[in-house]
């Protein structure tokens, strides 16, 4: 695959810098990397509790009736959204780098022919690396290396003391997130939502950190432009029931949901691959539900919390972060993507995934103050040890409006 690169400008130094004249390097076929990690033992291992230690839990589960509003203004500062490397780099040394030239060399020996010269070593930390190919390259060396490390997908760090170049594909980063409790549950759940798993958060400092290559760094970089355009939040109330009928009945009747409640109180039905999502009006929420069910069935509330997800972003609200840890439900996941349409009008696709892979998925279109109901989930596609049992999921949306703050 070949890549166009145009040279940056060349940095204003004691003598003019000639304008690069070659535009053009090409990526070739990745090297498999020989060098095989040392094997982890993986017994003894850390105890699951201790695993499952969280500082965001009784953040998460918990509902507070400034979240019972639809909607709700909050001030923050965009400013304080700072992505940054953890480990930082000194400066290269400048002179200008002329007629250099590569074909099917790797990355890191491409900057090990242009850093011979002045002693340094180069060092591969987690190849393996593209290889590369260029023709009469001319600049200053930072933007030389710039284009090299652009065209490769890949990150360098210089060591002045140690006269070392580190080349690696990941790098550690640190994203600094307002003071709000509302951002950082945001900026967490549209990462999970986009694929980012290992995030280690600094609460005092409001701090996350993460490892990551290009694509990852491209993504938080999207998710802080959202927050630069002042966008809207959809919070998710959510609680997740394990329901089972009593007596002989083999399934919960729902449509005595419809007498008790009125037909008009069911604004919309969709049908999933498994199961059914009722848009309801406010009179079928949790605590309406819950009662419902009391005299129909054996039901237990598994979880209950709340998730974020930025406009048009998918979140992720894992159950077991608000539940037991131990109980089958707790690999499930909810995964929430919500476009706003207007003031009050939402669309929104809803997945629900297991460890063996997706369950069901719902696409629905509903109105600010209307809540979503999951119904008909047989818990047995997720757990064996569940059959008979129903899963019923409680959705309600509420929006966070952020507005920045004057100076």
């Amino acid at each position: 695959m070949f890549r166009m690169l145009t040279c940056l400008a060349a940095l204003a130094v004691s003598i003019a810098l000639t304008a690069c004249e070659s535009r053009n390097i090409r990526a070739g076929r990745p090297i498999v990397n020989l060098v095989r990690p040392t094997d982890l033992p993986t017994e003894p291992a850390t105890t699951r509790s201790a695993q499952m230690v969280s500082l965001e839990t009784p953040l998460r589960c918990t509902i507070e009736d400034s979240q019972k509003n639809i909607m709700t203004v909050i001030p923050f500062q965009q400013e304080a959204f700072k992505l940054s490397r953890a480990q930082g780099g000194d400066y290269l040394p400048r002179y200008e780098v002329t007629g250099f030239s590569f074909d099917g060399q790797t990355a890191e020996k491409v900057f090990y022919k242009l850093l011979s010269g002045a002693k340094i070593k180069v060092i591969g930390v987690d190849g393996p690396f593209p290889e590369l190919a260029a023709e009469n390259i001319t600049g200053e060396l930072g933007d030389v290396m710039d284009m090299i490390a652009s065209a490769a997908d890949v990150y360098y760090r210089y060591d002045a003391a140690q006269k070392t170049l580190f080349v690696s594909r990941e790098v550690d980063w640190n994203l600094t997130v307002p003071a709000r409790r509302e951002v950082m549950i945001a900026v967490l759940d549209s990462l999970r939502g986009a694929g980012m798993h290992d995030l280690m958060v600094n609460w005092e400092e409001n701090v996350v950190s993460f490892k990551g290559d290009k694509s990852v760094e491209q993504k938080v970089r999207k998710l802080i432009d959202l927050f630069d355009k002042e966008p809207n939040l959809i919070v998710f109330s959510v609680q997740v029931l394990r329901v089972k009928p009593v007596g002989a009945a083999k399934e919960i009747n729902w449509q005595d949901l419809v007498d008790t409640f009125g037909a008009g109180t069911i604004r919309v039905t969709v049908n999933g691959v498994l199961g059914r999502a009722l848009i309801t009006a406010h009179q079928i929420n949790s605590a309406s539900l819950n009662r419902f069910l009391t005299t129909r069935s054996q039901y237990a509330v598994v979880s209950e919390g709340m998730f974020i997800a930025a406009d048009k972003w998918r979140a992720r609200f894992d159950v077991g972060r608000c539940g037991y840890m131990s109980m089958p439900e707790a690999q499930l996941s909810l995964m929430a993507q919500t476009e706003l349409f207007g003031e009050r009008r939402m669309k929104s696709v809803l997945t629900l995934d297991s460890m063996q892979g997706e369950i069901t998925a719902f696409k629905t279109d509903s109105t600010l103050g209307d809540n979503i109901l999951l119904i008909g989930i047989p818990a047995s596609s997720f757990a064996d040890s569940l059959k008979g049992y129903e899963t019923v999921v409680v959705l309600t949306p509420h929006i966070v409006r952020l507005v920045k703050e004057l100076n």
